[in-house]
């Protein structure tokens, strides 16, 4: 093979792969016409995951964590770590039931944009231990004219706001209810103390989000 040959061939494939790598960006990837995708779809325009765990494929898109939930071959569930660099338009998903994209989306800039309906949700809110930093969750279930759609925001208690709504959603319930009643989470199985939570929690930013079908959250 010339030499010639050798530098064309090798520029050829140079300018392939760079194209490809152009083409995966945040919003080719976190977006409702993933939903549904196929497996193999999905990874040619997000690239090879970062990490893989039973459903779940975690994909580095711009510097920013894209996890999708493969179910039966195809995306069920696309999540998104959430930062200054990275952003979700759940538009793609929702329509007019998600906020405007912002620099930082928060509780009651959904709900807001969403309406009613909101459930708030904990794997724990007191004795959790260090193993791991523990979360609240405000889960949303569209309307038919949504496709049903899941929406998970999640807020990791780490930051001064997250854990003053936190200890403001706690010390309400167990003043009402008792502290047995916040242990053991008796919170996620009625929605007594939803407006409590959404209160404390309204100009509170989101960590991550979750959106799809069949979502997991925090139970009885």
């Amino acid at each position: 093979m010339s030499y010639l040959l050798r530098v064309l061939i090798t520029s050829m494939l140079v300018g392939t792969f760079s194209t490809a790598a152009q083409a995966a960006n945040v919003k080719d990837v976190f977006n409702g016409d993933m939903l549904g995708a196929t497996q193999r779809y999905f990874e040619s325009i997000a690239g090879v995951p970062r990490q893989s765990l039973g459903d779940d494929h975690t994909f580095r898109v711009q510097g920013c964590d894209i996890t999708a939930t493969i179910r039966g071959g195809n995306v069920s569930a696309l999540h998104m770590a959430l930062g200054d660099k990275c952003r979700a338009d759940l538009r793609t998903f929702i329509g007019d039931y998600a906020p405007a994209p912002a620099s930082k989306l928060t509780i009651g800039a959904f709900a807001q944009s969403a309406g009613d309906g909101l459930r708030y949700l904990a794997n724990c809110l007191t004795m959790c231990g260090n193993a791991y930093d523990p979360s609240v969750y405000a889960y949303w279930e569209g309307p038919r004219a949504a496709d049903f759609m899941e929406v998970v925001l999640e807020v990791v208690l780490i930051d001064d706001p997250a854990i003053t709504a936190a200890n403001a959603w706690q010390d309400h319930m167990t003043q009402a209810a008792g502290e047995d009643y916040v242990m053991d989470t008796r919170f996620n199985c009625e929605a007594r103390f939803d407006g409590v939570a959404a209160k404390a929690f309204k100009n509170v930013q989101v960590t991550a989000v979750t959106i799809g079908h069949e979502l997991s959250v925090p139970g009885c």
